[in-house]
């Protein structure tokens, strides 16, 4: 794809809401990255390794544009 159609083109974020989602979080964030510009990973406070599991499969793929964001707890 050239330079302009690059710039005439929607810059696509997906948020990722994750609750105690451990075994699944790295193959949602791989899946979801083939059709989107960012990935936002949502971690509400899991009391599992879902946030390091999110944040490892960042870091080891090396997307700069992925952000792991914790927000400390959940809405009941």
């Amino acid at each position: 794809m050239n330079r302009e159609a690059l710039n005439k083109r929607p810059f696509v974020v997906a948020c990722i809401p994750a609750f105690n989602e451990e075994r699944t979080i790295a193959r949602v964030v791989v899946q979801t990255k083939r059709f989107v510009d960012c990935v936002v990973v949502c971690d509400d406070g899991s009391g599992d390794l879902t946030g390091e599991v999110a944040e490892a499969t960042c870091l080891y793929n090396e997307w700069r544009n992925t952000v792991l964001v914790a927000l400390g707890g959940g809405v009941t």
